[in-house]
């Protein structure tokens, strides 16, 4: 049984391997990408573990070389699995065609198919389901090969060696499944602390800075105006209504950063969020109109609390850009929905669209779909003041058919502080 154990020690070295290509490569792996790595373990894995068997009797050998074609298959998809499959059968041709080599074509041949049906759930599948979605199709694998090898190809194999080969494919399955989905949890976690330092790192540098600059801001804003209103000459009073369109622009920009900086609200109450979305889509309809976009809703009242003003930056910038993601007209569907321990409000378009590279880079720092136009800074302030509600945004897009945002609110609000909420005038009260 050396055989087995050196075919385990393939794996594992394949399994270190991997860590260490996801510890290097900085970037999110694509589909495409993992594809294509799925095969190449895969491949190698099983020509190691094929190379290296354990021979029972003439014309049959043991070798655990269904471990990594069940892993790579479900992880690369049908695809990867049929091509694994097409090596397999030829490899164990050139080993030699015997009663093995026709079992193997039969046996190994039900795991493409079973990946076909597999693959989509078990990608979205959190670590248990993917667990037991491996350990139903290895099982099923080892029902049908002691079928095939009791009834047809007759290998007299002692049972306790098909039996303790069966259980090691078992635990090589279930530490393969943790393994993979350990590994993929802490590049997650790597990630997410990438993302928290770029964000402090922009929070305290738009703290610093912020303020300073608005004033300045305003004080040069207000005798613009000045100026405009003591112009006669047309072409100057042109001129100086764009250098106070760019002021405003400057000062919007500016608010966003001191919203990004500083989310902690400053005025806490009950929020209406029924006639709040209303008063949103009010706000947005001159925009909406002139693009020629058709508004439909379907709200339901629930409350929240919070700070209307930091809330409504955060929505309004949502809002806009899914007007603006529909240059040519679209229409946008505002809906919510009320689920046991949360609220669920839809903002859906059907506008240009984005790629699943976008949608993972949507509310990170310097990222926008809007090119030059945009500064990215809306969506983070989104992705910000959602945070600090203890809610989450969850984006589905497809590219030319438009763009759904999710946005998850818990039913009750947690905060530090004991909140007092006064029925007669809906603000909040704070005992420290």
């Amino acid at each position: 049984m050396y055989a087995i154990l050196i075919n385990v020690l393939f794996l594992l070295v394949v399994l270190l391997i991997t860590q260490h290509i996801i510890e290097i490569y900085t970037k999110k792996p694509t589909r495409k990408l993992i594809k294509i790595y799925s095969f190449l373990a895969g491949l190698i894995s099983i020509f190691f573990c094929m190379t290296f068997p354990f021979s029972v009797n003439e014309g049959f050998i043991v070798d655990i070389r269904i471990v990594p074609f069940i892993m790579a298959s479900l992880y690369g998809g049908p695809l990867v699995s049929v091509g694994l499959y097409v090596f397999i059968v030829l490899y164990r041709f050139v080993i030699g065609v015997d009663f093995g080599f026709w079992g193997t074509i039969l046996n190994y041949s039900v795991i493409p198919l079973l990946t076909f049906i597999c693959f989509k759930r078990f990608i979205k599948s959190e670590t248990t389901h993917k667990l037991l979605i491996s350990l139903s199709v290895i099982i099923f694998h080892l029902s049908l090969g002691y079928f095939i090898y009791s009834n047809i190809f007759v290998s007299h194999t002692p049972l306790n060696i098909t039996l303790l080969g069966n259980l090691i494919k078992i635990i090589c399955i279930i530490l393969c499944v943790l393994t993979l989905e350990r590994i993929r949890m802490n590049y997650q976690i790597r990630n997410k602390i990438v993302d928290i330092e770029k964000m402090e790192i922009l929070s305290h540098l738009s703290a610093s800075i912020s303020h300073e600059i608005r004033n300045g801001l305003t004080g040069a804003k207000g005798f613009m105006q000045l100026l405009k209103e003591n112009e006669g000459d047309l072409q100057k009073q042109k001129y100086i209504g764009i250098a106070l369109d760019e002021l405003e622009r400057s000062e919007i920009i500016i608010r966003d950063f001191l919203t990004f900086a500083k989310p902690a609200p400053e005025k806490i109450e009950k929020i209406n969020m029924e006639h709040f979305l209303n008063y949103i889509i009010e706000l947005v309809s001159p925009i909406s109109n002139m693009n020629s976009i058709e508004v439909k809703k379907s709200l339901s009242p629930f409350w929240i609390i919070g700070d209307r003003r930091i809330i409504q930056q955060a929505f309004l910038n949502i809002f806009k850009n899914a007007i603006e993601a529909m240059p040519n007209g679209g229409q946008l569907v505002i809906s919510m929905k009320s689920h046991k321990n949360m609220y669920e409000i839809s903002i859906e378009d059907t506008g240009v669209g984005m790629d699943r590279e976008q949608i993972e880079r949507l509310g990170k720092p310097y990222f926008t779909t809007k090119g030059q136009k945009g500064t990215g800074l809306g969506m983070m302030v989104a992705y910000r003041v959602i945070e600090e509600l203890n809610g989450k945004i969850k984006v589905t897009s497809q590219i030319g058919k438009g763009t759904t945002f999710t946005i998850y609110l818990p039913r009750s609000f947690h905060n530090s502080e004991n909140v007092i909420i006064d029925p007669s005038v809906c603000n909040v009260k704070h005992n420290k």
